[in-house]
């Protein structure tokens, strides 16, 4: 935005600052320029090293021509869209990019105008998700539009984890996008079936006690089934798998091999962290 941070930053994070309050003439490796594309083209001055370029992939204009004409290596091209087709829009804007045969890195930018959480994360998954499943895009950027809603953005339940606010939100939502997308793997996977008549519990109060209790727990995959009958086949490729064999009962998977079997469901989370901890898989959360 307008204005730096006032602490130092840690590690090699550096900062995005908006091409009109950046300072061209300090020499500092820890901030970058955010141009528009109209800035970006009548700029006399850039960052030697990286240069960021919003692209609404909505419009077809002849400065996009003129840009893929100047367009250097020190560019990342941030797409994005405020329609209602913005996914297959930021698409489009990407073939044109590999038809200019231009390998700049891509940041899909996506914006939700939107009002619940749950409007938020679908809105946010389409737009970003389905092109990213695709294979391209290097970066993902999550956003509300000035007519956005954040009611009951600080939701706890069996959907979201706590957050403190809209920003912890749109963070915690880019992370499970990379993650669901294969792009980027930092937290515990979830393999769930969707539940039907032949489920043993319930399974999304369920789900919601194992997040609870694993969610640190990163690259670990963890299917948690209804029943035995479709359980054990669709768990896939999850390293452990918690199954309702019975009511009441659970069993307890390692890759797709049975290690417990009717473990009463009173216990079976606890003893689905004894079976983390005996396969080198735990590690204690942090306070």
């Amino acid at each position: 935005g307008k204005t730096l941070p006032q602490f130092a930053l840690p590690g090699t994070l550096s900062v995005i600052q908006d091409a009109a309050y950046f300072d061209t003439t300090t020499s500092n490796d820890q901030v970058y320029p955010m141009f528009t594309l109209e800035q970006y083209l009548n700029a006399k001055s850039k960052h030697t090293q990286l240069n960021f370029v919003k692209i609404d992939a909505a419009l077809d204009s002849s400065d996009l021509e003129t840009f893929f004409e100047k367009i250097d290596a020190t560019v990342v091209c941030c797409i994005y869209a405020q329609v209602a087709n913005a996914m297959q829009c930021m698409r489009a804007m990407a073939i044109k990019m590999m038809e200019n045969n231009i390998s700049n890195p891509i940041v899909l930018m996506g914006i939700s105008d939107t009002t619940t959480p749950d409007q938020h994360l679908v809105k946010w998954a389409v737009d970003t998700g389905a092109i990213l499943l695709e294979g391209i895009g290097d970066g993902l950027c999550l956003s509300f539009s000035s007519s956005a809603k954040l009611e009951n953005v600080l939701t706890q339940g069996r959907t979201y984890l706590p957050v403190k606010d809209a920003c912890q939100f749109a963070n915690n939502t880019a992370f499970s996008i990379l993650q669901a997308t294969r792009t980027r793997i930092s937290k515990t996977e979830y393999i769930s079936c969707p539940s039907c008549g032949r489920t043993l519990f319930d399974l999304q109060e369920t789900t919601a006690k194992i997040r609870e209790a694993t969610h640190h727990l990163k690259g670990v995959k963890i299917a948690i089934m209804g029943c035995i009958v479709n359980g054990p086949g669709e768990m896939a490729d999850a390293d452990f798998g918690y199954v309702g064999s019975g009511p009441g009962k659970i069993s307890l998977y390692k890759n797709k091999e049975v290690v417990k079997k009717n473990i009463p469901s009173e216990i079976a989370v606890e003893e689905l962290i004894q079976l983390l901890k005996d396969n080198n898989a735990w590690v204690e959360p942090k306070e």
